[in-house]
Formats: structure tokens, sequence, C-alpha cells
């Protein structure tokens, strides 16, 4: 059974991870913005498949092999109602733990460089 934290940590980590750098770059300021409304906007349908499809037409990104396992667990699930929902719903919270993740990331290589 997949659960909310599987959607933050396999789905939405590796789409984030794969967005080209050129598309976060120009839209620094905004791109958390920019990709909850894609993972929203691409929410409504009734497969994740065509999510995946979706997503990938509102923001440039080339999944990297190192993820591909991960989002295709989610995607390939049989879980599509309800991981669409809470795509569609809980956008707000998965977005902000994603981000959060994403700034211990960073948090991370910055004290590993001053080490």
């Amino acid at each position: 059974m997949v659960t909310e934290n599987d959607v933050i940590e396999k789905l939405l980590w590796g789409l984030w991870r794969s967005i080209d750098d050129s598309f976060k770059e120009r839209y620094f300021h905004e791109i958390w913005e920019h990709f909850e409304n894609a993972i929203k906007s691409s929410s409504y349908t009734n497969s994740l498949k065509k999510f995946l499809d979706n997503i990938k037409q509102r923001i440039p990104m080339t999944v990297q092999p190192k993820y591909q396992e991960n989002i295709l667990s989610i995607i390939d699930s049989g879980e599509d109602e309800r991981v669409l929902n809470w795509l569609r719903n809980e956008t707000t919270y998965l977005i902000m733990s994603c981000r959060v993740m994403n700034q211990e990331r960073l948090a991370e290589i910055k004290s590993n460089k001053q080490a």
C-alpha cells in the first residue's frame, strides 16, 4: 500500500530532482509555485501514467535513472485513484514536504563543503 510519504519520497522527490536545471534557474524565485501548480493540474486525470505524461509536458524534465525505479513504483502501484486524490487535495502539504527534503539536502551539501 502506497503512503503519502511514499508519494513524497519516491514520486515527487524524483520528479523535482529531474526538472531541468535551466528551468529551475530561469524561474528561481517561483519554481516551487510552478512545481506545485504543475503537480496539481497534471493530477486531474484518472491514470498515474497520464499524470506523468502531463507533468512532463508542463515542466521540462528528464527523469534521472536513479529516480526512475522509485517513480515507476508509484506510477505502477495500481493505486491511481488514491494517489491522484492526494496530489489534487494535499498538494501544498506534499510539495512543502518535498521542499523540506530539498532544504535538508542543500544544508548537508553546504556543511560538507565547509568541513
